[in-house]
């Protein structure tokens, strides 16, 4: 068992955990960078959850009017136990919500004791939902490539201004899978598959970078250096579940 001073999350046996996915209304999602990744890190989380099951996690996403929504029109897959509130506040802790991550004896819910949240947008929802947390006294990690503001800027400020903070964990999907599991002999054919999937739908998603038009007059030096822009380097999230999964498939 962890130390309660490890700066690492939890190990999933020792505490309750709980995924916090918060969502952006449809018709802002084309104007949100990084969304697409968002989507990415949400199903790979759902998939720790369900293995993981009920009575070690809980699934928990907020959006501004969840009836009626059509997930697969994102392709994120949501699972079928997952607790989805209506939320027109800034932080997710909306009555049902907060049921779910601090318990109540009385209705038989278990408390959670760790967070591990992503989603839209970062500077509000997420920033407003973490700091409400750590104030319970609950450890929160935030899934950094799992996150986005409208503005750039803003994402970028928000992190840096929730890294300073005690009991906060700023991370990435791949690695909040590994630190969760700690590469548990029950979970590690699983968890392979988790983050080999995860990598090559990242990889699938990304940008390539634009291929100057060739001039006549190039020499060879201009040639080369087109010839390298040519291949997009991967993500640091898809190279990071790559890396991993195949350290777990390697013999010892």
């Amino acid at each position: 068992m962890l130390s309660e001073h490890s700066r690492l999350i939890q190990r999933f046996d020792t505490c309750r955990t709980a995924f916090m996915l918060c969502r952006v209304p449809e018709k802002v999602q084309p104007t949100t960078p990084n969304f697409r990744d968002t989507v990415h890190v949400t199903n790979t989380m759902v998939a720790v959850h369900q293995l993981l099951g009920p009575e070690r996690s809980v699934f928990v996403t907020t959006e501004l009017s969840p009836q009626g929504v059509d997930h697969d029109h994102c392709r994120i897959q949501l699972p079928d136990d997952a607790i989805a509130a209506e939320n027109v506040q800034v932080s997710m802790l909306v009555p049902e919500v907060r049921l779910c991550i601090f318990g109540d004896d009385e209705r038989s819910v278990p408390p959670v004791q760790q967070v591990i949240i992503w989603g839209h947008e970062t500077h509000g929802c997420i920033l407003h939902t973490v700091d409400e947390l750590l104030t319970h006294g609950v450890r929160v990690a935030v899934l950094v490539d799992g996150c986005a503001s409208h503005v750039k800027d803003m994402h970028d400020t928000a992190v840096l201004q929730m890294s300073r903070w005690d009991g906060l964990m700023v991370t990435t999907a791949p690695s909040a899978v590994m630190q969760l599991t700690r590469s548990d002999a029950r979970f590690v054919k699983e968890i392979v598959n988790i983050l080999k999937t995860f990598g090559a739908n990242w990889a699938a998603t990304q940008l390539q970078p634009k291929i100057a038009a060739p001039h006549s007059a190039e020499g060879d030096g201009d040639r080369a250096a087109a010839a390298d822009n040519a291949v997009a380097a991967p993500s640091a999230s898809a190279a990071t579940a790559a890396a991993v999964a195949a350290s777990c498939t390697t013999p010892a």
